[in-house]
């Protein structure tokens, strides 16, 4: 069995024509024995009596009757080719071998040169306004397209492949689009393709939307924005407080119309029905809107919702009960008149402030819905009352009464006041006429 020959990691066979001698000084040292062995010919088994290693041990017994170490009386001069050894292109230099070793040098590490500071920040937003991914920009001009050789690349369809370029002056950034459908809206301002703008550089970072993929631009020298407070960091005490003290003015603030409208007998079954029908509708209320704020935002918002609610019912107790005593106190019937669009002022801000949590990123659009159903409202019940009673107003007269204490105006002589009476004669007349009018008709009608 001939043995295997490694050179430099390359396995090849021994040359059965190669002369079996190797110049002095090479010769592989004897192996030594281990001293635990008394003799190799013990530690093999004998081939008679085990027939199944029979083949094996006769080679090994063929191997031992060869000397270990044959003189070669000539190098190989043939070189070994291969990947890992086509440097070598003529015969080996063994003499090399026995040369001593020069001492190791190390290499001395190569300057590392420190990458320069991020000149700007591109932030990726989602539809909640949260930071997706962000994106460092090392030097202008910044690219931003579908395409892989811009510094920023998107995978929106709507992206044209070269959108936009942005380029860094001294007190501002030119935004240049490139061949682009859908251009880019940048705040209130939308740009073409083509188009070339200058934008000052101001305190607030940019908010871009390229195809329907929102980017905020942030720069290095812009100042960051205070750290705001985390809520579950606050004590549980210190949460809790607004709510517990918005809560008890709620209920005292019912209680109070309560005992006021109702009479001494009923007050205790009253009072109970109007608890129970403030706690149930208030935990209807917060959980229909936490449950749309965790289906578009990932997070309940409870509390916030919660605090919303409360804070509401308290202005709408202050302004169901401030206008009325503001007319008679001044003497003022207008107030209570108009007192409606208070209530509706006040239920477009709570409205718009429960659904800062569904919507947290889009405040100018909520802003407008939340308006737009109070103009609608107020339309709405202005053309009720013109046609329920010829009037703008909800109340045909001042029907709130309280203590003469809190009675600011001048009170009105008798005489003045019947004098005045008399411009209502003429109107009352015309009413009453169109109203036997009306009656005599239908009588008609119905005789037919």
């Amino acid at each position: 069995m001939d043995p295997l020959i490694f050179i430099g990691g390359r396995r090849a066979t021994r040359d059965d024509d190669a002369p079996d001698t190797v110049p002095d000084g090479l010769a592989e040292p004897a192996p030594i024995l281990d001293p635990m062995v008394d003799s190799v010919p013990d530690a093999i088994p004998d081939p008679v009596s085990d027939p199944i290693h029979a083949p094996i041990h006769e080679s090994i017994h063929e191997s031992m009757r060869e000397p270990l170490h044959e003189p070669i009386h000539e190098p190989i001069h043939e070189p070994i080719h291969g990947p890992a050894h086509d440097s070598i292109a003529g015969p080996v230099d063994f003499a090399a071998v026995d040369r001593p070793a020069q001492a190791f040098e190390p290499v001395a590490p190569a300057d590392v040169v420190p990458s320069a500071d991020p000149v700007a920040l591109v932030e990726v937003l989602d539809r909640d306004g949260q930071v997706r991914q962000a994106i460092t920009v090392a030097a202008w001009p910044l690219r931003i397209g579908r395409a892989l050789d811009n510094h920023v690349v998107l995978s929106d369809p709507h992206v044209a492949p070269a959108h936009v370029s942005i380029e860094r002056g001294e007190h501002a950034l030119e935004f240049a689009l490139g061949n682009t459908r859908n251009g880019v809206q940048l705040g209130n301002k939308r740009l073409r393709a083509g188009d070339a703008s200058l934008f000052p550089v101001g305190d607030e970072p940019f908010e871009l939307t390229l195809g329907r993929t929102r980017l905020r631009l942030r720069l290095a020298d812009q100042p960051l924005a205070a750290e705001l407070p985390l809520a579950s960091a606050a004590p549980l005490l210190q949460r809790l407080r607004p709510i517990v003290i918005a809560a008890l003015v709620v209920v005292l603030g019912l209680l109070f119309n309560t005992y006021l409208d109702t009479d001494p007998d009923g007050l205790g079954r009253a009072v109970g029905s109007t608890l129970l029908a403030a706690i149930v509708g208030t935990a209807i209320w917060c959980s229909a809107w936490a449950l749309l704020s965790k289906t578009f935002t990932r997070q309940a918002h409870f509390g916030w919702h919660l605090r919303v609610f409360l804070f509401a019912s308290i202005a709408l107790l202050v302004v169901g009960t401030l206008p009325a005593l503001l007319a008679f106190s001044l003497s003022w019937p207008w107030l209570s008149d108009f007192a409606f669009v208070g209530i509706y002022v006040v239920g477009a801000a709570a409205l718009y402030f429960h659904l800062l949590a569904v919507e947290p990123a889009k405040h100018r659009i909520l802003r407008w819905v939340a308006a737009t159903g109070a103009i609608v409202g107020i339309g709405l019940t202005l053309w009720f009352n013109q046609q329920r009673g010829d009037q703008l107003g909800d109340e045909l007269y001042m029907n709130h009464l309280f203590p003469p204490v809190v009675r600011l105006a001048r009170p009105v002589p008798a005489d003045r006041f019947v004098d005045g009476l008399t411009s209502l004669k003429a109107t009352l007349d015309k009413k009453a006429k169109d109203t036997s009018g009306a009656e005599e008709a239908g009588a008609r009608g119905d005789d037919e």
